[in-house]
């Protein structure tokens, strides 16, 4: 059985740490680039932003779910929030690229080999981020 890690966070930002905290402690017997794991790190904080912040409103009453599992060559996370989610398949990035914020969906796109946005079984908006344990470089 793959080694499968699953928590629930309140919707505060405040909280944002905890999943890049145990990733790196995770990552740290494995057999892996730190960069690696860095970069994931830093995507699934977007990803539990935006989860956070747009799918659950900031409700601390609203949980993100995040479920870590680690494979011999990948770790895949998912990200569940409660928001109805967006239209992924016609979305655009913004022209400017130096905005303060709405840079999340790139910085995601960047530092993970698969990026994929579904549906939980239960209905709950999910995303889903994959990273190689090589270094992509």
């Amino acid at each position: 059985m793959k080694p499968r890690i699953e928590m629930k966070l309140p919707s505060q930002m405040a909280y944002l740490g905890v999943p890049d905290a145990v990733l790196l402690e995770v990552g740290s017997d494995l057999d892996c680039p730190r960069q690696v794991i860095e970069e994931l790190g830093t995507a699934v904080i977007e990803a539990c932003t935006n989860a956070m912040e747009h799918g659950n409103g900031l409700d601390p009453a609203r949980p993100v779910e995040i479920h870590i599992v680690v494979d011999e060559d990948r770790i895949a996370v998912e990200v569940m929030d409660e928001g109805i989610g967006f239209d992924y398949g016609n979305w655009i990035p913004a022209e400017d690229l130096l905005r303060e914020r709405g840079r999340g969906i790139l910085i995601m796109r960047e530092f993970t080999d698969s990026l994929d946005y579904d549906r939980a079984a239960d209905g709950r908006f999910l995303v889903r981020l994959t990273k190689h344990l090589t270094n992509s470089d």
